[in-house]
């Protein structure tokens, strides 16, 4: 009897996984699918676009049980006009003098202005603020102090510059001794 449940379930977590990921699919295979499970034709449009998002069964059940997907807000565009219009311009970080010169960029990397977007809304900060959040999110992550900008990690070994070349010496017992000399002398 747990033989029969295991393998049903080894199965329906198969399909699963095949439903998420049919883009992935060659063609030769998706060709033969109905069209309901038919993957969504890529977007060419944007260079960041996104595929619109999909109306089968499953995609709604994982839509309803996502604690992410009630939150999510997509950017609208990537370009410098919209990037302003989304809240995503300030004193400090000005972006009219761009859209005044026509800058050809597209304007903010897309997945950081989603980020910003996101701070910004679920804990009710300004864009500058959230702004410094992220970036301390990321030197979190990384391993780096957000306050001193440091590695958190004790054995890190970092260096300021040429400033300093490896003298090698011979020491006690034929072992060599490795250290730092200031070239500034």
């Amino acid at each position: 009897m747990y033989h029969s449940i295991l393998t049903a379930t080894f199965i329906l977590s198969l399909l699963i996984i095949l439903y998420c990921s049919r883009s992935l699919l060659p063609h030769s295979l998706t060709s033969h699918l109905p069209a309901s499970l038919q993957p969504p034709p890529p977007s060419a449009s944007l260079p960041y676009a996104t595929s619109p998002p999909s109306s089968g069964l499953f995609s709604h059940l994982f839509g309803l049980l996502s604690p992410t997907a009630r939150r999510y807000m997509p950017v609208p565009g990537f370009d410098w006009s919209s990037n302003t219009a989304n809240g995503l311009s300030s004193t400090l970080f000005d972006i009219s003098a761009n859209i005044a010169d026509g800058d050809s960029r597209s304007g903010l990397d897309p997945s950081g202005a989603q980020d910003i977007q996101t701070i910004m809304q679920t804990q009710g900060v300004s864009f500058d603020q959230a702004r410094l959040i992220r970036h301390k999110q990321i030197l979190v992550k990384n391993n780096i102090d957000p306050q001193m900008g440091l590695p958190l990690d004790s054995k890190a070994v970092t260096s300021l510059g040429g400033g300093c070349r490896e003298v090698r010496e011979m020491g006690e017992r034929g072992s060599f001794v490795l250290q730092l000399a200031n070239d500034m002398d």
